[in-house]
């Protein structure tokens, strides 16, 4: 028998560790490769429900679900009030009225226009313009603007008056709760005020 060398009795030993390490580190790399990607998976899809579609959104609605893009005003019943009580009202004293202009799709718009009774507007024509309006069935409200320190809210309805004709006075009455408010900062409504209320019955003028 042939006496190798000790070097040369290693050198199977040593081929095949070297080949082990070789594949071990092969595996290691695929493994590590395999997890790195399996984030980016999960990643792409927990972020693909966000993505929603206006069908959805509307199915959401239907079902009763609020939604940030709901409409208040749609869940208001249409207005039930005659299509001819636009026109003017008596106010709380002469050359004064209330102005209604309630078009076909119930918007209502409108202004109370009244004698100034301070020092300092005494007998001075103010208008105060509605800056809030609705109807919702039978049922009419509104706010207007501040003007000099005061400004005017209503809720209440239109019903029919003593008149013949609708170019007659009192054919309509506009009956309800008119507050007067008194702001504490004269240019702007705020939480701090004085209001008076009282009920009115106010007359359509004639035509």
């Amino acid at each position: 028998m042939t006496n190798l060398n000790p070097r040369e009795r290693c050198r199977p030993w040593t081929r095949g560790f070297s080949a082990l390490v070789f594949w071990l580190f092969v595996l290691g790399c695929v493994w590590i490769t395999a997890a790195t990607a399996a984030p980016a998976v999960a990643q792409t899809t927990t972020q693909m429900p966000e993505l929603r579609q206006r069908a959805q959104y509307t199915g959401a609605q239907e079902t009763g679900v609020q939604t940030a893009s709901s409409n208040p005003a749609a869940s208001k019943t249409p207005a039930k009030l005659p299509a001819d009580v636009s026109g003017s009202y008596a106010f709380d004293h002469n050359n004064e009225s209330i102005d209604l202009d309630l078009d076909r799709r119930g918007k209502l718009t409108g202004f109370i226009s009244r004698l100034g009774d301070e020092e300092t507007d005494s007998n001075t024509p103010l208008t105060y313009f509605f800056d809030h309006a609705s109807v919702d069935s039978d049922q009419l409200q509104f706010e207007t603007k501040v003007v000099h320190g005061l400004w005017y809210s209503f809720i209440g309805t239109i019903v029919r008056g003593s008149g013949q004709a609708r170019d007659d006075e009192g054919y309509y009455i506009l009956r309800g709760t008119l507050s007067v408010h008194h702001p504490s900062d004269e240019r702007e409504k705020s939480s701090e005020e004085t209001v008076e209320q009282r009920k009115v019955s106010y007359k359509s003028l004639a035509q």
